[in-house]
């Protein structure tokens, strides 16, 4: 299927397919002294710990963000603010049981969810009948958006998707996080994380070539 592909989608294809080799099982990682430290001072409301802990995370958060609500400017910069917003009234109940980014994540995907929920504008859901597994293929992992000619195309097939598959792909393919972070921000096991990668790489592929054939 690839070689039916144009040129400049095959490498984008074989990233989504590829698995096998680019999951990271490594354990769940707690928050580090630092991390705990700025917690720490974020609960005694600490100006300064708030601007660091910003700087530190807004741009990955953003990121994050903005990947999954369209690419839509403002609305990844008002639920960035809200998720920081949020991390700093919730600052006393940071346990350490994870990093801090993960920690961040945890939050920014809730605040995803609601994002959708409340404006009524929750992307449609692509049709599991519309689509069937295929092979996937021992290549490198993939270098996530990162071809500006098909950035707007993946963006566009991404909202497609269930949720939790953007979620999934965001996670992977644009931060680079482990299985085992994005189990512990997805709130799911990792064999149920892998199997959700899986499938949306799938997915995402067959909308790609969908897209293409139109």
């Amino acid at each position: 299927m690839i070689a039916l592909l144009p040129t400049r989608f095959v490498h984008l294809w074989r990233g989504i397919l590829a698995f096998s080799n680019d999951i990271s099982y490594r354990e769940g990682q707690r928050a580090t002294p630092s991390e705990q430290d700025l917690m720490r001072r974020l609960a005694r409301r600490d100006p300064d710990a708030a601007a660091e802990m910003v700087r530190a995370y807004g741009d990955m958060v953003y990121r994050f963000i903005y990947n999954q609500v369209g690419g839509i400017v403002e609305d990844a910069e008002d639920i960035t603010q809200e998720t920081f917003l949020a991390a700093l009234q919730s600052a006393h109940r940071f346990r350490g049981d994870s990093r801090l980014r993960t920690w961040l994540f945890r939050i920014a995907a809730h605040k995803i969810a609601d994002h959708w929920r409340s404006r009524r504008k929750r992307p449609p859901e692509f049709s599991l009948e519309d689509w069937r597994p295929t092979a996937d293929e021992d290549v490198a992992p993939l270098t996530f958006l990162e071809e500006a000619e098909v950035r707007d195309r993946v963006r566009t097939a991404l909202l497609t998707l269930p949720p939790h598959y953007r979620t999934a792909l965001v996670l992977r393919y644009v931060e680079d996080m482990p299985v085992a972070e994005m189990a512990q921000v997805m709130n799911r096991s990792l064999k149920s994380v892998e199997s959700i990668l899986i499938r949306a790489k799938q997915m995402l592929g067959q909308t790609l070539s969908k897209t293409d054939e139109s």
